[in-house]
């Protein structure tokens, strides 16, 4: 192939050759174009640096299994906090196998982010509430649990303030939530007060420096460590997206679940909160995305596109197994998406496995919970480099 390509080149005009040797861009070249990408496009996060550090802020208790901290890291200049939970079983000889667990849309209205995803436990009811869920479960089974509150929830700073900037529908009013409470704006940021189309890249930056802050912790507790060659992630609904982001952007993660994950286009997940969802039907969702992408655009003067965001489009970067759990009739997040990223998973010859259970709840419970966490475990555990 290669004689050939010399043969038919060596039958061309010289001047003609010599006009693609200087018009064309360099090797060098060529590999610094990310940097005029959109900064929140997965080619640019791809290439960046990331830089943070961690440290404890306080000790939540001491419970069944696992020891509970506070701990705060800096993610491009925000101070954000996140949950760790660490194992009180004996530490293996390289440390524990860490798992950063990536959370979900929170609730409708702003005191639903901060009861469901705070990282206080200093009540009785929300101890109760997590003793069965994966946060503590995983903890109980020998894994360090670090579970990030992303920039805007829970007690995480955010750019500029939330209050007072609300959702707003085609016809000017705020949007509402079930119980009839305005729905807040999630991202301030220079000037940019998203609906929620675009913050999940946002969130994704901030994974991506939780993970750079783990070589970089002060005062990791009680002389117990981190195993560093065993970074391992989770990810639930609007956190499947954005670990799924997550891995196209760094080969520092071992494997990755995603439990109802959002992986589709941007426009596919606004057709169906425009039309099929109960909870967000209500006409707005994919003028949304059309003015958020305008807006962004005009502001950092770029040419954002939605293609640029979609970790779909990027499989080939992913580098570790996937595994994917999904409620086939789950409205809140369509079954078919995370069912079809499995199997473009598998075109592109990835290593990946898929549970479909029955029914349509959006959040796991019952047997399907127990079944979900037990198909982790075992898929961690069998990548778990000794």
């Amino acid at each position: 192939m290669l004689k050939q390509e010399r043969t038919v080149i060596g039958r061309w005009p010289i001047a003609l050759i010599l006009c693609f040797v200087t018009s064309g861009a360099t090797a060098s070249e060529e590999n610094e174009t990310w940097k005029t990408k959109p900064a929140i496009s997965i080619e640019y996060l791809s290439n960046r640096s990331y830089k943070s550090s961690l440290h404890i802020l306080q000790k939540l208790g001491d419970f069944d299994g696992y020891s509970s901290y506070a701990v705060e890291y800096d993610s491009d200049g925000l101070a954000l906090r996140a949950l760790m939970n660490v194992p009180t079983s004996p530490m293996p000889e390289k440390g524990f196998p860490t798992l950063i667990m990536n959370h979900g849309h929170a609730g409708n209205n702003w005191v639903a982010l901060k009861e469901n995803y705070s990282t206080d436990q200093d009540s009785e009811e929300y101890r109760k509430r997590v003793s069965r869920l994966p946060i503590t479960r995983y903890a109980k089974e020998g894994f360090v649990v670090l579970y990030p509150d992303y920039r805007g929830h829970g007690n995480s700073e955010n750019f500029g303030l939330n209050e007072g900037y609300w959702q707003i529908d085609r016809y000017g009013k705020k949007v509402l939530s079930g119980a009839g409470k305005p729905i807040p704006r999630v991202l301030d940021d220079d000037g940019l007060r998203f609906n929620g189309w675009l913050y999940s890249a946002y969130y994704t930056i901030d994974v991506l420096n939780l993970i750079a802050a783990l070589s970089d912790f002060e005062g990791f507790p009680n002389k117990q460590g981190m195993d560093m060659s065993n970074i391992f992630m989770w990810g639930r609904s609007l956190g499947g997206d954005v670990s799924a982001r997550a891995i196209t952007c760094t080969d520092k993660v071992k494997a990755v679940s995603l439990w109802v994950p959002a992986t589709t286009s941007l426009w596919d997940q606004a057709h169906h909160y425009h039309y099929d969802s109960p909870d967000y039907a209500d006409g707005i969702s994919m003028e949304n995305l059309f003015v958020e992408l305008k807006t962004y655009n005009k502001v950092n003067n770029t040419h954002l596109v939605t293609h640029d965001l979609i970790p779909n489009n990027f499989i080939r970067q992913v580098k570790g197994p996937v595994m994917i759990q999904v409620s086939i009739d789950d409205r809140g997040v369509r079954s078919a998406w995370g069912i079809q990223y499995h199997y473009e998973l598998q075109e592109y010859g990835i290593e990946t496995e898929l549970e479909i259970y029955d029914g349509d709840d959006h959040v796991f419970k019952g047997d399907v919970l127990e079944q979900a966490i037990q198909a982790d475990l075992k898929f961690f555990r069998s990548h778990m480099q000794p």
